[in-house]
């Protein structure tokens, strides 16, 4: 089997400088940053040599799209596994977004087919998860839906089974499936150790073939390309740093910073994030866009996931100004599936009644028996079928593994621009020369690693689409007695319209995520080691729990999470997930702008550094300076209490 490797040259997203953006113009200076390969994608390399080496006669193509000095990724590549490049370049490509940069390389692509692979089929493409300056994860399920194919994301096995069988994170678990035609993409996770550089490999990738291919090469549309083909654009760039700071109180010894927090932790309802945003008013203007405003909702083990629930509400708030009703988009099996394969009848009746309940004035109820399991293009195809129907003017997902999995399917097939990741959602108007929009969607993300925020608008589409990342937004009351209509469809999916199957799945063991905890303790990278970091916020966590009657859980900075301390999972920050505990203990954290972002809305911050001049301590209400290997073992011990003193 043939491998295409998506590779990409990225900013070194670490080191900055601040006069590198350009924030008139939206655009970063990237001559002014170390440019290197993609880390996730080092991943994808090794996964797709050995799959090439399992298929004697198989060719391994690198494929990037950029500047010319991209030629160094794909000589970095093949130093690391032989092969042969493909550098798409060319100055129409310059300012695309996830829409234009997909078609680009599904046109390349094709040619690769033609011409490397002699018109061969049997071939997978390989890419990252994703890429760690933009981090959408788009591109990728984006070039599956131009080039009609499957996609498998989140591939967690370095090896292919003999029946090419690969193991993934599901929705429900781990599963594995099995391409039933080809290609197929395959997005990875950083799931094995990635190839090192040999002197002879770097010395044969230094005299490997590299094409380099202009748009009008791999005819590509001059429309669809570059800034003319993008359906978004950067509104504004802004620092992440724009908030207010707490005032820290500092603790001389472990039995004082313990009295503070027992003094200071809340008994009161959990505290969501206020919308500080200014209500929107019409002033008797006519809006650019029209129709309602839709949140797809994600089944989950217990009904819709609450990121769902969570969308309905700020879509009411959002709507309300417009007088926009909100709409809801469910997908399942319908009534006419087998046994056991899926939602169906009065369940899924069910699950729109708790839809309507929470906020939705009509519920779109897509019904196909093989919308089970969950498969991305069919479900994608269900879904943009619906949105191309009714043209709702926003649409929004909640940015969980599926939703960015299904997200830029549904938006690539309806020609819709989409944001993903967003933090914050505000309707406002855009003036700027000839070009003028009112009660536009302005979609807030993080940008280039959390460093900083970009401000999206939607162009030229006929629906705005978001993901929005979980735990920004609360859960909108339960109102048993709202009233909403049921609005039954049934997509087109022929028969052999669906590439994969689903061989089996492991169910994820019963846990619950972080957001959901009332007291975090986080660790960073000053807690050294993988050992160091469970050995010391582990009974931390416990005793802490025990004490103040909350369930209590472990995070992570970036840094931690990238040094392999602990899972993905427990990641906290603009990369991460954003938590809204009662009390957020950073342990060897330095209060980088990304991790800030969040966990600023905790109710209570402590923080523990070595560095008296770390910038959590802005961000803490109680403080306290120390050896990490000494302060903590002593908050272990002064917090721990009989069981019948527990709160």
């Amino acid at each position: 089997m043939h491998c295409i490797v998506l590779v990409k040259q990225v900013p070194d997203v670490s080191n900055i400088p601040e006069d590198a953006w350009d924030t008139e113009h939206g655009t970063l200076r990237r001559g002014m940053l170390e440019s290197i390969l993609n880390p996730l994608d080092l991943h994808a390399v090794t996964f797709a040599s050995r799959v090439t080496a399992a298929s004697p006669g198989s060719r391994t193509v690198y494929l990037t799209m950029g500047p010319p000095q991209a030629r160094e990724v794909l000589v970095d590549c093949m130093a690391r596994a032989p092969g042969e490049g493909v550098l798409l370049t060319d100055r129409g490509f310059a300012g695309a977004d996830t829409v234009a940069t997909a078609y680009s390389l599904a046109c390349a692509i094709r040619r690769i087919e033609r011409e490397c692979f002699d018109g061969s089929r049997d071939y997978a493409i390989v890419a990252g998860m994703q890429s760690v300056d933009g981090d959408t994860a788009q591109v990728p399920p984006q070039i599956a839906e131009e080039l009609g194919i499957e996609q498998i994301a989140y591939v967690t096995s370095p090896e292919a089974g003999p029946a090419f069988e690969l193991r993934r994170i599901g929705p429900e678990g781990t599963e594995t499936v099995r391409p039933l035609r080809y290609p197929v993409l395959l997005t990875v996770t950083a799931c094995t150790a990635p190839l090192y550089r040999s002197f002879h490999g770097a010395r044969a990738a230094q005299r490997a073939p590299i094409h380099e291919w202009s748009a009008a090469s791999v005819q590509a549309e001059p429309g669809r390309i570059g800034l003319r083909g993008s359906r978004t654009q950067v509104y504004q760039l802004f620092s992440p740093n724009e908030g207010k700071t707490r005032s820290c109180v500092l603790a001389h010894d472990a039995a004082e910073l313990v009295a503070l927090v027992d003094a200071r932790y809340g008994r009161g309802p959990r505290q969501v994030p206020a919308d500080a945003d200014a209500p929107y008013t019409l002033a008797g203007q006519t809006p650019t866009y029209q129709g309602e405003f839709w949140v797809y909702a994600e089944p989950g083990d217990a009904g819709i996931r609450s990121v769902s629930l969570a969308l309905l509400g700020k879509a009411r708030q959002l709507a309300a100004p417009l007088g926009a009703a909100v709409g809801a988009v469910q997908v399942g099996a319908g009534p006419t599936s087998p046994a056991g394969a899926g939602l169906a009848g009065a369940a899924q009746d069910d699950l729109a009644g708790e839809l309507i309940a929470h906020g939705a004035d009509r519920v779109y109820v897509a019904e196909h028996p093989l919308l089970t399991p969950a498969i991305p293009s069919a479900h994608a195809r269900a879904v943009a079928d619906a949105v191309r129907r009714y043209r709702p003017q926003v649409m929004l997902f909640g940015a969980t593994p599926w939703g960015r999995e299904l997200a830029p399917r549904v938006a690539y097939a309806s020609d819709c621009g989409l944001t993903a990741d967003c933090t914050r959602l505000e309707i406002g108007d855009y003036a700027k020369g000839s070009v003028s929009l009112v009660a536009i969607l302005k979609q807030t993300r993080p940008a280039l690693g959390g460093n900083v925020m970009a401000t999206i608008m939607t162009r030229s589409s006929p629906t705005q689409m978001a993901t929005v990342r979980p735990g920004v937004f609360g859960v909108p009351p339960r109102d048993p007695a709202r009233q909403g209509e049921i609005v039954r469809i049934v997509p087109e999916l022929p028969d052999g319209s669906i590439g994969l199957e689903i061989v089996g799945v492991e169910a994820a063991a019963a846990s619950s995520s972080i957001r959901d905890a009332e007291v975090i303790v986080a660790g960073g990278r000053g807690l050294h080691s993988r050992v160091e970091f469970h050995a010391l916020l582990e009974p931390l966590a416990r005793n802490l729990g025990a004490r103040l009657g909350a369930r209590s859980d472990i995070g992570a900075s970036r840094m931690a999470v990238e040094d392999g301390y602990t899972g993905r999972e427990c990641q906290v920050g603009q990369t991460g997930q954003t938590v809204t505990p009662r009390l957020y203990v950073a342990i060897g954290i330095s209060g980088a702008v990304q991790h800030i972002s969040g966990m600023q809305h905790a109710d209570l911050v402590v923080a523990v550094n070595r560095d008296p001049r770390a910038r959590i301590f802005d961000y803490a209400d109680i403080g306290m300076v120390g050896d990490i290997a000494v302060v903590v073992p002593a908050l272990v011990r002064a917090t721990e209490v009989p069981a019948h003193a527990a709160r």
